[in-house]
């Protein structure tokens, strides 16, 4: 496993419900902003290779109903495989383990954010999580080495209130080891 980088998601109002209801005018300050995280992982090698993400995170963890994860590689957001699991014996830290393959040369978006098609949760808009990802060869991979370049990225969007307009963010993440290239090595 190599760690890549932090992570924070967001379904949440920019300002907390305390400021605006104590100061009505920051209100149209107050959009909602959704943000996910996106890792770009382009396979430099010529081979395909199946790869495990893990998100870790401490409680409530990552929750199947309350997030969306997808990846693209031919410009149509397809389901990843997915594994919720708590290694904590306290229940305090979960580990979730996501698995894809990749193909020779072939370019990856890794897409983790809240679900917004869930309506309880972008009604509450009370959603926030942080946590770290790590990255290796599956074990149903072929090929025992890889090379990799990878980004991590943070993207987000502000919707809400009539008189704010939309408004995107994107800014990249510093990378636990200084540099896009990875090259793992497949655990015996």
């Amino acid at each position: 496993m190599a760690f890549i980088s932090t992570f924070e998601i967001l379904l949440k109002p920019q300002l907390p419900k305390s400021i605006t209801t104590t100061r009505p005018e920051l209100s149209p300050l107050a959009r909602t902003v959704l943000q996910g995280y996106f890792l770009t992982i382009a396979n430099v090698t010529n081979e395909l290779v199946s790869l495990a993400l893990v998100v870790t995170t401490r409680t409530p963890g990552l929750e199947p109903d309350k997030i969306l994860t997808r990846l693209d590689t031919t410009g149509i957001n397809g389901p990843v495989s997915s594994d919720f699991d708590s290694i904590d014996p306290k229940g305090e830290i979960k580990k979730s383990r996501f698995t894809f393959p990749l193909n020779a040369n072939d370019t990856g978006l890794f897409i983790l954010q809240p679900d917004a098609t869930n309506e309880k949760l972008v009604k509450e808009a009370n959603f926030e999580l942080r946590g770290y990802v790590e990255i290796s060869i599956s074990l149903v991979s072929t090929p025992k080495t890889t090379q990799l370049l990878i980004t991590p990225e943070h993207r987000g969007t502000f919707f809400g209130t009539e008189k704010a307009e939309l408004g995107e963010i994107a800014y990249a993440l510093p990378l636990a080891n200084g540099k896009s290239l990875f090259e793992l090595r497949k655990d015996s």
